[in-house]
């Protein structure tokens, strides 16, 4: 019955050091996950705020040309300050575009998307 024993408390063991192991790989997974997510939560704060910006630019934009003596912009006149906007707004989406494909890669499963 000692060898029984002995066998049992190898196994048991055993089986605590797999679980060590698995819970030691499993934390860092999540730290990774979680440096992941608040990347990519930099980034859309980021988006936001460059998105704000553009939004009121191209809103003062508009009221100083609808408040502006007749010609004084010109045609074209402000189309830096548009195009600068624009570009702003382009860059915000790619931003929210990156955190989002970062967010969606913690859920898919790597060994569906592996060659062969």
């Amino acid at each position: 019955m000692g060898k029984r024993t002995e066998g049992r408390e190898d196994d048991l063991e055993r089986r605590e050091a797999d679980v060590t192991t698995r819970e030691a790989a499993l934390a860092e997974r999540t730290e990774a996950a979680q440096a992941i997510l608040g990347a990519a939560d930099e980034r859309d704060a980021s988006a936001d705020t460059r998105d704000a910006d553009a939004d009121k630019r191209e809103n003062d934009l508009d009221l100083a040309e609808l408040l502006a003596p007749e010609d004084e912009y010109g045609y074209g006149g402000d189309w830096p300050e548009r195009r600068n906007a624009s570009l702003d707004r382009g860059h915000a989406k790619d931003d929210r575009t990156a955190s989002h494909d970062d967010r969606l890669a913690l859920t898919e499963d790597p060994a569906e998307n592996a060659p062969g």
